[in-house]
């Protein structure tokens, strides 16, 4: 009798069904019934008992599920106990980000620098409150933002009442995403008064209040006739590429990890990006962690220069 058979044994009194112990194992009913008819076989007895109301365990079938019970159990430990020791041994890394594409470019060189044999790395792209949460809550073990003059007094208490650090990336002056044959593309640089002749497209945001906003221009968004709410960064470099529709960001579109009919042209504002990663406080970064901000710092200190 194999450990296996065992088990559905286990199963199919568990269940009282054959079909329904079928179900939850992901077996066929007659891989099951054959199952039951070597072990019978094999060990001369009956197990169960077959009638129009199901399946009953004999008292021949109960002292015997009653010693592989222990088997099984046991089995079961060993394999749980090797399963964790092969996850602690593991790499982890969880980040999350606004949803910037040199967070992705950052992401994908960081890739490929991983060398170990068992590794499990996640870039979560989600709003700016889900960021703040995730890493408060230690899903994340780093979260990447932005502050503006208008949202960093707001952002900096929300941080310290959840124990997390913002560490300084870079300031950066904003700029307008449009498509390449737009008619404000040719323009040096453009104010706000010029975008409000076109639909704004911003991220959507499950938390109303405007800090969280992922667009630099805080808070004019009321202020546009055609305001265009999308929920992805795919979604909105579409929209920007297909349509008169404009958005404010960091004007950082990496070659290869963004549409290339969506250009950025300065903003004439006063206001500028301070992008950088947030951690939990007396939380220190894994080798990993230090490794993606090290990358990321490199992509931010040539973005500064430009």
């Amino acid at each position: 009798m194999t450990l296996l058979q065992m088990s559905y044994l286990l199963e199919i009194e568990r269940c009282g069904s054959i079909n329904r112990a079928a179900q939850h194992l992901f077996v066929s009913q007659s891989a099951l019934s054959n199952a039951i008819a070597e072990v019978e076989r094999e060990l001369g007895i009956t197990v169960f008992h077959r009638s129009n109301r199901g399946i009953a365990l004999t008292d021949e079938g109960r002292t015997l599920l009653s010693q592989i019970a222990p088997i099984v159990e046991r089995s079961r430990k060993v394999s749980n106990y090797y399963s964790e020791r092969k996850a602690e041994n593991r790499v982890r890394l969880s980040i999350a980000a606004q949803r910037y594409p040199f967070c992705v470019k950052a992401f994908v060189e960081f890739l490929h620098l991983v060398e170990e044999p068992q590794v499990e790395v996640r870039l979560k792209e989600m709003e700016m409150s889900a960021v703040i949460a995730e890493v408060a809550a230690q899903q994340s073990d780093l979260g990447i933002i932005f502050l503006s003059e208008m949202t960093e007094p707001f952002i900096r208490r929300s941080l310290e009442e959840k124990h997390l650090t913002f560490h300084s990336l870079v300031r950066l002056r904003p700029h307008v995403f449009m498509r390449r044959d737009h008619p404000l593309s040719k323009e040096q640089s453009v104010t706000v008064e010029q975008l409000r002749s076109y639909p704004y497209v911003a991220f959507a945001q499950t938390d109303s209040n405007l800090h969280y906003a992922e667009e630099v221009v805080v808070g004019t968004a009321a202020d546009f006739d055609q305001v265009v709410y999308v929920s992805d960064r795919a979604t909105i470099y579409s929209v920007i590429a297909h349509t008169n529709c404009v958005s404010t960001g960091s004007g950082v579109l990496p070659d290869g990890f963004c549409d290339e009919r969506v250009i950025a042209v300065p903003l004439l504002t006063q206001q500028e990006m301070h992008l950088g990663y947030i951690t939990l406080r007396g939380v220190e970064l894994s080798d990993k962690g230090r490794e993606f901000v090290e990358i990321l710092r490199k992509i931010m200190a040539e973005i500064g220069e430009r």
